[in-house]
């Protein structure tokens, strides 16, 4: 759908969209039925990032907020796949951020915060893969998404729904025997341990080893608060003060921080954690990440 006539129709589909009107975005559909794989045109927020060339039913996950996200979401993208929506489809990295991963409606949902925030997250996971929504598309990103940015609940639920889990995924997930069937004794990581796309605004190594992935099952697992998890990849060879080639250069302490988890925190410091260690882009300690993030719980903890 091309011209002024196509953004016309777009911004129209999206304007009912936002009222929750199914039966108007339907009849728009019967009218220009090219509309519904149509791809948003613009290069200016919210389009200019992770959310560029967007599909109409992308829109459905709230994610980002182009519009408020109406309790008929879920109509919504009942009535765009019934028209014959890609499930699939997939976002392309735009001018701000050209080396994203790409996502499926499914990865945007399953990193909504608001989607949870509505009572929704849950089931438009669920109806996208009833639908037919491939839940490892674009290497596993709704689960990898979802533990980066803390929606452990999605990331429980897809799980469940049988997404593919390697290490830095179960460690988010918490899950020990995972971890245990993925790792040898000696530290080295068994076929499968590293599977998913590694979701990091640093690039992933060509040359990065067993100890870089490991450390990055660290800073996951602390992020999502996983204390079982951090004991035993701890145990298996975990470095407590790793700085893996992941955000920041950041340690599993900084990641504590990031996901607001005291216990995990204070596991790591029985662990021989350094408080005074510092992350690679800023040089700072944790407890400055703490102030500036506003964590009053975990200030106490870090000295």
């Amino acid at each position: 759908m091309d011209g002024d006539l196509g953004e016309r129709a777009f911004a129209a589909a999206l304007e009912r969209m936002g009222r929750g009107d199914v039966a108007g975005l339907d009849a728009l559909l019967e009218a220009h039925p090219e509309l519904v794989r149509a791809r948003a045109s613009g290069a200016t927020r919210p389009y200019d990032g992770y959310f560029h060339r967007a599909t109409l039913l992308h829109h459905v996950s709230g994610n980002p907020a182009v519009t408020p996200l109406p309790r008929a979401a879920p109509a919504l993208a009942r009535c765009l796949l019934a028209r014959g929506a890609e499930i699939d489809a997939a976002t392309v990295g735009g001018p701000s951020q050209p080396d994203d991963v790409g996502w499926t409606t499914l990865g945007l949902v399953a990193t909504s915060g608001a989607a949870r925030a509505a009572g929704l997250q849950a089931e438009l996971i669920d109806l996208l893969l009833e639908r037919g929504a491939d839940v490892d598309a674009r290497g596993g990103i709704a689960l990898v998404g979802a533990l980066y940015y803390g929606e452990l609940a999605a990331a429980e639920q897809l799980a469940a729904r049988g997404a593919r889990v390697d290490l830095v995924a179960a460690a988010g997930l918490g899950d020990v025997a995972r971890i245990e069937a993925l790792v040898a004794l000696d530290g080295s990581l068994r076929e499968g341990a590293h599977a998913l796309v590694h979701y990091s605004l640093a690039p992933w190594p060509q040359d990065a080893g067993d100890a870089d992935v490991l450390a990055v099952a660290l800073c996951v697992a602390a992020r999502c608060g996983r204390v079982a998890a951090l004991r035993r990849l701890v145990e298996l060879g975990a470095d407590v003060d790793a700085h893996p080639p992941f955000d920041h250069g950041a340690t599993a302490l900084h990641w504590c921080v990031i996901g607001d988890q005291p216990e995990a925190l204070a596991t790591l410091l029985e662990l021989g954690a350094d408080r005074e260690v510092c992350d690679r882009t800023y040089g700072t300690t944790p407890r400055r990440w703490a102030e500036v993030l506003g964590r009053p719980r975990l200030t106490p903890l870090l000295g």
